[in-house]
């Protein structure tokens, strides 16, 4: 027969099991607006039955003996975490792109009566009105005025490119320094989630800060990740290890001495790392390909201007050359620096300006015709677009990668928080759910004790009420 002091273990076993249950609902409850936090739930199960002890062996039987708390699993989707970090890897290389295209359209700042398009259109007005007026001092002083506006212009859009390039090369440093940060954090989880598992319990809340981390790293570089047998998880950059459970490698930023483009690489060997998806990805594009790539046609567009002035004014006299040949004098000089000025003799003296394709003739004014005239010459993209319209398709493909990269940006967001919510659905704390647990685990719990009460009554019955006949 089933001992009766059994019943007592098996009741307790069960008050026992049940405020474990509680305990559970009490941390999911505390925890619902918690980030990163993974539903648990109490798994129950039945311990092992007594087995009845008997000579006789058709009547051997088993009596249950309760109740116990198996585990306390921790309620995720491993394939939407996937999911998950392959979107938010496009999201990150997405905004990282957005942001520098953001505060491009906001430098460039066209069209705009203070871009540099306008300040084209009032340089070739000015040559206009100089030949209208050849003779006349002060048309000549307004139009060099206009030509150091656009000067100042170009310098002031070139710089800013530049110091986007500047910012990119810095955000990236950055990033490497988070992804560093990010594995050692994950190395160190590691290690403790396979102490703790190694001892037969269930590291939940490590596991759920570990996988926010590895959100988080999705957002900075492309990764794949794999679980090792004790718990932890590598992960891998291109093939190479980042994170071998309690060990990481580390990244640092070179940049190419003659290029200048910024590349990541393993500081164990030195070996580039190849950076595909992430914020990282997308700074190394802006900062080796895009950024380089406008000012490659800033400059272009400046060196073009420079030219065909220059080779027009050079055959030109000013008011007070007498020939016979002429001074050769430059309109415009780029300094070592790449910044653009208008010849220092030129606004020191307007007479020198070279209008005329004679000397001694006041009113010639066929230089200035002629450099009034390039507005509409094919002098840019091999004989394909003018100054202005090179500088105008120039702004739309400006526009247009901005754009682009602005409709990915939306399109990944709204597919990740997608993804999230397919996530919360599964991991998320539901309160009205946990709320009726509570009662059914009180309810259950509350029969237990009403139970255990029973046996007791039961066990005083038999020790303090029998052997009392006769007395």
């Amino acid at each position: 027969m089933f001992p009766t002091f059994g019943r007592l273990e098996t009741l307790l076993r069960a008050l026992q099991t049940q405020q474990r249950a509680v305990d559970v609902t009490n941390h999911n409850i505390a925890n619902a607006n918690t980030p990163g936090f993974s539903r648990q739930v109490a798994a129950l199960g039945t311990t092992p039955p007594y087995t009845i002890p008997t000579l006789s062996a058709p009547r051997v039987g088993q009596i249950g003996t309760g109740v116990t708390v198996l585990s306390v699993q921790r309620i995720r989707e491993g394939f939407l975490d996937v999911q998950y970090r392959t979107q938010a890897e496009q999201l990150g290389m997405s905004e990282a792109k957005t942001a520098i295209y953001r505060t491009l359209d906001t430098l460039l700042n066209e069209p705009s009566e203070t871009g540099l398009g306008a300040a084209l259109d009032k340089f070739w007005a000015g040559w206009e009105e100089v030949a209208n007026r050849p003779e006349h001092v002060p048309t000549r002083q307004a139009l060099i005025e206009v030509a150091q506006t656009l000067a100042h212009r170009f310098n002031a859009m070139r710089n800013q490119v530049l110091q986007q390039r500047e910012e990119a090369a810095h955000r990236l440093a950055l990033e490497a320094d988070r992804i560093n940060q990010i594995a050692q954090q994950i190395a160190s989880l590691n290690a403790q989630i396979r102490g703790v598992l190694a001892m037969g319990q269930q590291p939940n809340d490590l596991m759920d800060t570990r996988d926010q981390l590895l959100d988080q790293l999705a957002r900075s570089i492309g990764t794949t990740t794999t679980v090792t047998p004790d718990g932890a998880v590598n992960v891998y950059i291109a093939g190479h290890a980042l994170v071998d459970r309690d060990q990481t490698d580390a990244l640092r930023v070179i940049f190419d001495p003659v290029t200048g483009n910024a590349e990541l690489t393993w500081v164990s060997d030195g070996r580039s790392v190849d950076v595909t998806l992430g914020a990282a990805a997308g700074l190394i594009e802006m900062h080796n390909v895009a950024l380089p790539g406008i000012l490659g046609d800033l400059e272009a567009l400046r060196d073009t201007l420079v030219a065909e002035v220059n080779a027009r004014h050079q055959a030109g006299f000013g008011l007070t050359d007498t020939g016979p040949t002429p001074p050769g004098r430059d309109f415009f000089e780029i300094l070592p620096n790449g910044d653009l000025r208008v010849l220092p003799a030129l606004t020191a003296d307007p007479s020198l300006l070279a209008v005329a394709s004679a000397p001694g003739v006041p009113g010639n004014a066929d230089i200035a015709l002629a450099i009034a005239g390039l507005a509409e010459e094919l002098t840019m993209g091999s004989g394909t677009a003018t100054i202005n319209t090179f500088y105008e398709t120039f702004i739309a493909r400006v526009g247009r990668e901005a754009e682009r990269a602005e409709a990915d940006r939306v399109n990944q967001e709204s597919l990740t928080r997608a993804i999230d919510r397919r996530r919360q659905e599964v991991a998320g704390v539901s309160l009205d759910e946990e709320a009726v647990n509570l009662i059914k685990y009180q309810h259950a719990y509350q029969a237990a004790a009403r139970a255990m009460t029973v046996v007791d009554e039961m066990l005083d019955k038999l020790i303090n009420g029998t052997g009392l006949v006769g007395r």
